[in-house]
Parts: C-alpha cells; structure tokens; sequence
C-alpha cells in the first residue's frame, strides 16, 4: 500500500495569505502611529473630555481597562480595538 504525507503549511515557511496579512497590520499600525494622538493610559478620560466639548476632536490612540470600556460604551462613545504590538524597546 502507498500513502504520502502532505504538509498541513505549519513549517517555518508563512503562506502568502499571512504575508499579505502582516503587510496589511503593519499598514494599519503605521497609519495609527502616523495620524492618531497617543494619550497612553489617559485614553477613557480624554475621550469623555472630546466626547463632551471639552477637549478639540481629534484622533486618538491609547490603552483601557474593561471598566473604562464599559463606561464609555454607557456614555455613548463610539471606539475600536486594534491589537498592535508594541514597538520593540530600544536599549539607548
């Protein structure tokens, strides 16, 4: 009897679908980093100040707790999570 073994693509070598969807990340997270305002931790509060007239509109990019997503969900703020890595730490 004959069989052969073929490979389920899990080798080292990425498909062209994942390189084309690396591509695009990168894409994603350079137009973020490019055009959206980093306020890091602060990003609940200053979206309430924006949301309520308090601060200019502007884009804005930062991290949350589920506490803060549940708040501004019940506040009516419209926002997304994109899942970007960080940049790697440099030693200098």
């Amino acid at each position: 009897t004959k069989f052969a073994i073929k490979s389920s693509g899990n080798g080292s070598t990425p498909s062209g679908k994942e390189i084309a969807l690396a591509e695009i990340t990168k894409k994603v997270a350079e137009f973020v980093e490019n055009n959206f305002d980093n306020v890091g931790t602060e990003f609940a509060t200053e979206a309430l100040k924006i949301h309520y007239g308090v601060s200019e509109p502007r884009n804005i990019r930062g991290v949350s707790t589920s506490l803060e997503e549940k708040t501004m969900k019940e506040e009516g703020i419209q926002f997304f999570k994109v899942p970007i890595p960080a940049p790697p730490e440099t030693d200098s």
